[in-house]
């Protein structure tokens, strides 16, 4: 009879076990590019000098906005130059608002589309499309004032102006009083509060001639 031998409890040998192989660590970040100062100050000069000469985005090459981006290509986070572009924009917002001033409304809406191309989305910029979009919508009355009227003021003056500050109460209104002086408008806006209207009204004084009241009233 043949012996069985057993195998039990036997264990094939197990393979070597091998060393893990070493990770690399990730290469450390390039650092961000830096103008050289020499060639920084030149161009922030010419910027400040361009913007004095009303060089804000012409001609091509010769214009703060040139100069700026010439910086912002070498190091894009450069701060001088960030504030420079906000300042183009302010400026341009600045325009349009002086454009409106009389009623300039394309020349305000060209302004601010300049401003739109420096810094898109400038949160300065959609107030003062609304402004514009406001103003042009509006209802307006103009009464022109004679300054020898003025120096020597009429009853039929105070009628008119009593009648023209007296307005619908439902719409809002708002005066523009356009004087010689301080003290002229303030005596040009009491005869318009004059007027038996609830509330206050609302007016704006500007030192300028010839003399003038525009009403504008903005129906909902």
């Amino acid at each position: 009879m043949l012996a069985i031998t057993s195998m039990v409890g036997c264990q094939a040998p197990s393979a070597p076990t091998q060393a893990a192989e070493p990770v690399a660590p990730p290469p450390a970040p390039a650092p961000p590019p830096v103008i050289e100062r020499q060639l920084l100050f030149k161009l922030l000069d010419s910027a400040d000098a361009a913007i004095a000469d009303d060089r804000l985005t012409f001609p091509a090459g010769n214009n703060a906005l040139d100069f700026y981006h010439e910086i912002l290509d070498i190091q894009p986070d450069q701060e001088d130059a960030l504030r420079g572009l906000e300042q183009l924009v302010e400026i341009y917002v600045k325009m349009a608002q002086d454009a409106l001033d009389y009623n300039r409304f394309a020349t305000a809406r060209s302004m601010l589309a300049r401003a739109d191309l420096i810094v898109p989305d400038h949160p300065s910029i959609e107030p003062t499309q609304a402004q514009i979009r406001l103003l042009e919508e509006a209802q307006r009355t103009a009464l022109p004032l004679q300054q020898h009227v003025l120096n020597n003021p009429t009853r039929a003056l105070k009628d008119q102006l009593i009648a023209l500050g007296t307005h619908p109460q439902k719409t809002p209104c708002r005066f523009i009083i356009y004087a010689r002086n301080d003290a002229q408008g303030r005596w040009i806006y009491q005869q318009l509060a004059a007027a038996d209207v609830a509330g206050r009204i609302r007016a704006e004084i500007r030192i300028r001639t010839p003399a003038k009241v525009e009403r504008l009233c903005f129906p909902s």
